[in-house]
């Protein structure tokens, strides 16, 4: 449950190697190598301070240049065919898993993905052909229908001598227009049935109006239909094309035959195919952030501490000249930025979601996810606690785990924690009557209820305050850790202020005069020193730390700074009142359900209003207060401790889909 810790590599191997030792580290999937704010190549960059550390070991590495390769591998033409093999089997890449490479040659498997994209094609083209004549015979099957019982020779209607006509099919919409202008049409119009294909018509129109009625049908987007000029009855020809229909359905099926067989054969050969394709590709990328010098190759790059062992292995495997040696974080310049790898267990991990939605912490910083998690959970379980929406949760969330990934796993925790809370009050759908409140019942005790949240959230902030010290520390941010408003001065002035309040409102009633009154003088004064050393932060802090930002004294701006952080410590206090605000709100929100229901007259009505109470509570309040909880994280708790100005570990690997 923290960030974890990261080490430089920095591997030197000679050129012949290269190619072996790159397929290993893209395999392994593991390096992050640049970052923002770096130049263009980051090996060349940070490899300007290690280059003695290699003449040390013997290793000349002088004159290094970015890396350099002329690319012999014909990628697109690879992509093409992988692709037109995707598209034959109808497969989407994002549904490719695969685990291990298989050992193929580069050149022999090239030129046998041609031989199996040729006999593809040869299948495909017999599939399209069958598709397209059985397509041909349904519409022309379907327009017929209407004759089917016709021994009228089909050659007549081409005989006649002074009409003209036209068959063939239109969209519902033109059929809607076409009635519409019925009357101007000078023919008449058959309309011979309705099918998946549209509206089938035949116009009959005299030829001396053939031109106009050719720029109406047009208008309509006419499909024509052409019936073919044969000396044969409707009814026979019918006959025909449905016994050559039914040929080609079997043809169809002999073909789908042949995919199987020939997927079967090849499925593999073609997973291999694309999965050195997808390895050329990562290759290629990181051929663009390593440096060379005559001989060697060189690279730098961030590792987990997790998998060095594996990456040195890796290397070593198909290596035994190269060198690699791996820096720990202390040692690398300080202007190069750790990439951060958050590390937490199977509950708190689907909340890094939220913490990477706000920003993603700094290397050099806590990992918020647990104290978000516990907090968060908190904040959602007592604002919606109720045991049996609290199992819809669970149940929806183990239900959508596939759809919704992540976000499930969140809406099954939060439904976990609202079933808590609903045991502490006594609630299961909105209903109070079923089981007993554990410790109260929100309804019953609303100002217990007010003071508590705002007593858990005074407890937050005083965390918030211990992690963020934590922070400045691992920073060395000595200044800000004594002056800040967030630091030991702000923790200080926010305890006796709290501590002033508390004892104006509660402590007189239990301690005598005297002690209450040196209370508040020792918190007063307290409060006049923390405040003058935040207002006077611009000039102690460089007296503290050398290394921290300076800032620009001004007695105005430091002055309304103050006033906001005085604002700023009661705002954000009060805003957990919130917490037990939405409490009180649920029960009531339910009871409002309840009393329509009861006014309603009848059990059915009763019964139906408790059931759309609840699905509205669900849906609804939910969300809001899912929505609450995580502006209470954001705004009142990160604003103390969270920096997020870190970036996220992003390994380079072969994004594949792994296997379940």
């Amino acid at each position: 449950m923290a960030v974890e810790k990261m080490k430089m590599m920095n591997l030197v191997a000679l050129k012949r190697d290269a190619h072996s030792i790159l397929r290993e580290i893209v395999l392994n999937g593991s390096i992050h190598i640049t970052n923002s704010g770096n130049s263009e190549n980051f090996t060349m960059k940070y490899m300007d301070s290690q280059i003695g550390i290699f003449n040390d070991m013997g290793v000349e590495v002088d004159k290094i240049r970015p890396y350099h390769r002329e690319k012999v591998f014909k990628k697109r033409k690879y992509k093409e065919l992988i692709d037109q093999m995707f598209d034959f089997f109808d497969t989407k890449e994002e549904d490719i898993t695969l685990n291990e490479l298989q050992n193929l040659n580069y050149s022999e498997k090239l030129k046998l993905l041609d031989d199996i994209s040729e006999k593809s094609s040869t299948i495909k083209s017999k599939e399209d052909e069958n598709r397209k004549k059985r397509a041909e015979i349904k519409i022309l099957l379907n327009a017929m229908e209407y004759f089917s019982d016709n021994d009228m020779k089909i050659s007549e209607f081409y005989k006649l001598k002074h009409i003209n006509f036209d068959m063939g099919q239109i969209s519902k919409n033109s059929w809607i227009k076409l009635k519409a202008n019925y009357e101007n049409i000078k023919g008449i119009v058959v309309h011979l049935g309705t099918s998946s294909y549209g509206e089938t018509v035949i116009i009959f129109t005299p030829s001396i109006y053939e031109r106009d009625t050719k720029y109406f049908i047009r208008s309509l987007s006419f499909d024509r239909i052409e019936l073919p000029n044969l000396d044969i009855s409707f009814k026979d020809f019918i006959k025909s094309k449905s016994e050559e229909l039914e040929s080609l359905e079997r043809e169809q099926e002999e073909i789908l035959k042949q995919k199987a067989e020939f997927k079967n054969k090849y499925w593999q050969d073609i997973l291999g195919f694309y999965y050195r394709y997808k390895i050329i590709e990562k290759i290629e990328e990181l051929e663009g952030h390593i440096a060379e010098s005559k001989n060697f190759i060189l690279l730098s790059a961030f590792v987990p501490e997790s998998k060095v062992e594996s990456i040195k292995n890796s290397v070593e495997k198909v290596s035994e000249s190269a060198l690699i040696y791996f820096e720990d974080d202390t040692e690398i310049p300080s202007k190069f930025k750790i990439p951060t790898k958050l590390k937490n267990n199977f509950i708190l991990k689907p909340f890094e979601a939220l913490v990477k939605m706000y920003s993603i912490p700094d290397y050099k910083e806590t990992d918020p996810t647990p104290f978000f998690a516990i907090t968060y959970l908190l904040l959602f379980g007592m604002m919606f606690g109720d045991v049996g929406q609290g199992l819809i949760f669970v149940i929806a969330g183990m239900l959508l785990s596939k759809k919704l990934g992540v976000i499930a796993k969140i809406i099954q925790r939060i439904g976990f924690s609202s079933m808590f809370f609903g045991f502490v009050y006594g609630s299961v759908f909105g209903i109070e009557e079923l089981i007993p409140a554990l410790i109260i019942r929100p309804m019953n005790d609303i100002n217990t209820i007010l003071v508590a949240t705002i007593g858990l959230g005074i407890l937050m902030i005083i965390i918030a305050y211990f992690i963020n010290f934590r922070n400045l520390k691992m920073r060395k941010e000595f200044g800000k850790l004594f002056f800040d408003k967030n630091g030991l001065s702000g923790f200080l002035f926010y305890i006796s202020f709290i501590v002033i309040v508390l004892n104006t409102v509660l402590l007189k009633n239990y301690v005598s005069v005297n002690i209450s009154s040196m209370i508040t003088i020792v918190s007063v004064v307290i409060l006049v020193v923390t405040s003058t050393f935040m207002f006077m932060k611009p000039k102690l802090v460089p007296m503290i730390s050398k290394t921290e930002e300076k800032e620009e004294f001004s007695p105005v701006e430091s002055g309304f700074e103050m006033f906001e952080t005085v604002m700023g410590f009661f705002s954000n206090t009060l805003s957990f009142i919130r917490v037990g605000a939405f409490a009180i709100n649920h029960v009531g929100l339910f009871m409002a359900f309840h009393a329509l229901g009861q006014m309603l007259g009848s059990s059915v009505g009763n019964i139906f209003m408790i059931v759309l109470g609840n699905i509205f509570i669900v849906c609804l309040e939910g969300l809001i207060v899912f929505i609450q909880a995580i502006r209470l994280e954001y705004y009142e708790l990160f604003s103390k401790y969270f920096n997020g100005e870190g970036i996220n570990y992003e390994p380079l690997k072969v994004d594949l889909k792994e296997e379940n």
